[in-house]
């Protein structure tokens, strides 16, 4: 579904981006190092646009994709020039829990905000160790090589291009963790060696140009890098050998921006336009 900037009046908008709840649950067999089984729901699948399937490292990761229709304001010749960012959601963390998972893993979730978007085509297959890496460092000039796995031939996002980023680190909560470390779970179980509740909210960090927003859209992407159920294939690592099961509840995320007419001359107003849009990626359909 599209989303419109909302009219506040003739110098002023709101242009906001709504990503929905998405429920994971990845289960691992004893003795596998990979998820063995990977089931998203939730109405957070309709912004689905991939995730990595049971049988491959960090299966249950996934990236949701959605555009905001700005077509309107490019008709106008506007450009709005953010003047305050507001992120929400209903949780903080991800709810849910784990049974002989990867504790020592964080798990970690990106929000980009972009002018241009990547190659969603090239997206569809996207693996934890390849795509999703990359995508950990879009949208700031030079920190990462040309991408041919993201956007063909014309490299990726630069700051310019990336209006708003934030990044998030969740990790295993250890007063919510049993374990036969700490006399709560029996040494001789052989269903649990550790069962863990809720994440808890390691980091919080943004970043981006907070530049000028006009049409034609606005590519707006979330990705959770999930290593819960990836462990090792080793025998000493204990966890390998028991049978390991996580669900999460990815809580819904609206950034919204305050933006303001900045009266750009016209030179300005082209010059802006084409910093924002230009590179756009090659190769097929994108979004």
């Amino acid at each position: 579904m599209k989303k419109l900037a909302q009219i506040v009046d003739e110098n002023t908008r709101i242009i906001d981006v709504d990503f929905g709840t998405l429920q994971t649950q990845i289960g691992r067999a004893a003795d596998a190092a990979d998820p063995t089984s990977v089931v998203l729901a939730l109405n957070g699948t309709s912004d689905l646009l991939t995730s990595v399937p049971a049988g491959a490292p960090g299966g249950g990761s996934y990236i949701q994709y959605k555009r905001v229709d700005l077509s309107f304001m490019l008709k106008n010749n506007e450009m709005m020039m953010p003047i305050n960012v507001n992120s929400q959601r209903t949780s903080p963390v991800p709810l849910g829990s784990a049974q002989n998972g990867a504790t020592f893993n964080q798990v970690e979730e990106y929000i980009y905000i972009l002018t241009r978007p990547l190659n969603n085509e090239l997206l569809l297959n996207a693996r934890l160790n390849f795509e999703y890496q990359t995508m950990r460092n879009l949208g700031l000039d030079g920190c990462d090589t040309l991408s041919t796995d993201l956007s063909d031939d014309s490299g990726l996002p630069n700051q310019a291009q990336c209006v708003y980023a934030e990044k998030r680190i969740y990790q295993s909560n250890m007063s919510l963790l049993a374990s036969q470390a700490n006399g709560q779970i029996d040494s001789n179980s052989t269903a649990y060696l550790t069962l863990e509740g809720q994440m808890t909210l390691a980091s919080v960090s943004s970043w981006g140009s907070m530049g000028g927003i006009t049409g034609p859209n606005l590519h707006c992407y979330r990705v959770v890098l999930d290593y819960g159920q990836t462990i090792p294939a080793d025998p000493d690592v204990k966890p390998f050998n028991f049978i390991g099961s996580t669900t999460r509840t990815w809580p819904p995320v609206n950034v919204s921006f305050l933006c303001k007419d900045p009266n750009f001359s016209e030179g300005e107003y082209i010059t802006r336009l084409a910093n924002a849009m230009s590179s756009n990626a090659e190769g097929g359909p994108v979004a």
